[in-house]
């Protein structure tokens, strides 16, 4: 039931509007926040789908025009003046902070402007990123320097709040672990029946690739979802495709955007995988469609709690994912879990997981059950809100 008393003010700040996980996650937030009885307002940096997707829900939202991603201590510091104006003009009760470099840059004009209450949220540490040591050090100090502004830092699984302890993060109050969660009732609610979904993937292969002489009911869907960034892998998982022995039936779907399409574009016609492979670019329905997938996977060189995997699991689709982040934590009998950046580990899985139908049906399976049983929603929202706003956390 619906809290009818504004119980204060929460400002949400991101450094990319580009949609991604983060950006997911805020929007459901905002709305859990409004629900709860806060006021709420979004405020982020660079272009992209989440202020429509704000509009969408009814949330208020706020473009920064500062706030960037790349180092940059000119910007930097006018973000800080940018944020610093917005704080005195809102005056939220609590500011939440999404991403390291809004939460370097959040964190520092919060604690100027006297805000209640500075909590930060990381999907996974920048300073895993596959960058320069150089890179990793700067980041990995500026964590360490803003830590004492902020209250709560909330991690998403228990490895990162470990690598927190072990590198000397330590925040005013506490380091928290609130693993992501799913509503599997109303997640399932929006799935499609397996056939129509599977139609629906084949057609979307289809606009990326040449199929005249291909059966596409004898074809099998191996799907990936994820923003063509660096940590993504997407070019290591080029060359596992290459490797694969029996891909004759495959068809490698690969949804998403972003910086590396060319390179990917590229690398696919280099390996003369361009009628396996499909590049057909975002879809936002395409959660909607995981039923229809025979195999989800996620090659990446760096996560947090990926929420296309939760979902995949959801979906009761088996999973071949890369030991990083809380992956292997998630998953479990769920799926396969290989190195990251290895590409040969990663072919010999999907060769292995295709030639056991019954394994596939057991991994699904299992899947669904992690969720029903560890990745609660509401438990998410308890946790997170009683971290937010302590006084008023659970509704």
């Amino acid at each position: 039931m619906a809290c009818m008393q504004e119980n204060g003010r929460i400002l949400f700040i991101v450094t990319q509007a580009d949609w991604g996980g983060v950006q997911q996650y805020i929007v459901k937030a905002a709305m859990e926040a409004r629900r709860r009885g806060f006021d709420v307002l979004v405020a982020y940096g660079g272009k992209g789908d989440l202020p429509d997707e704000c509009a969408g829900a009814g949330i208020a939202s706020r473009a920064l025009e500062h706030l960037v991603r790349p180092l940059a201590p000119m910007k930097d510091i006018k973000g800080i003046r940018e944020i610093r104006a917005l704080l005195r003009e809102w005056k939220p009760d609590t500011v939440y902070l999404h991403s390291s470099k809004a939460g370097v840059l959040g964190s520092i004009a919060a604690h100027r402007e006297d805000v209640p209450r500075i909590v930060y949220r990381i999907g996974g540490w920048s300073f895993l990123d596959p960058v320069s040591p150089l890179q990793k050090t700067l980041r990995l100090w500026m964590e360490k320097l803003t830590a004492p502004l902020k209250d709560v830092i909330i991690v998403v699984h228990p490895g990162d709040a470990e690598l927190a302890k072990r590198h000397g993060i330590i925040a005013r109050e506490a380091i928290a672990a609130i693993p992501n969660g799913l509503d599997i009732e109303t997640f399932e609610s929006r799935l499609l029946p397996r056939e129509a979904a599977r139609s629906a993937l084949h057609d979307l292969w289809e606009t990326d690739v040449a199929t005249a002489s291909r059966n596409r009911d004898a074809a099998y869907i191996i799907l990936t979802i994820a923003n063509f960034y660096p940590t993504k892998d997407l070019l290591g998982y080029m060359d596992a495709i290459k490797l694969i022995r029996n891909k004759n039936d495959l068809r490698f779907l690969i949804v998403g955007d972003g910086d590396e399409r060319r390179m990917l574009e590229a690398k696919r016609g280099e390996l003369g995988l361009e009628d396996r492979v499909s590049l057909p670019g975002k879809r936002n329905n395409i959660a909607s469609l995981l039923r229809g997938a025979d195999i989800f996977v996620l090659p990446s060189a760096k996560e947090g709690m990926p929420w296309t995997l939760l979902e995949a699991m959801a979906a009761s689709i088996p999973c071949i994912a890369t030991d990083v982040g809380a992956n292997r934590w998630m998953l479990g009998d769920a799926g396969i879990i290989v190195p990251p950046k290895t590409p040969k580990a990663l072919a010999d899985a999907i060769d292995n997981i295709m030639q056991r139908p019954e394994k596939r049906g057991m991994m699904g399976q299992a899947g669904r059950s992690q969720i029903q049983e560890r990745f609660q929603e509401q438990r998410m929202w308890d946790d997170t809100f009683r971290v937010l706003a302590p006084k008023h956390g659970v509704a």
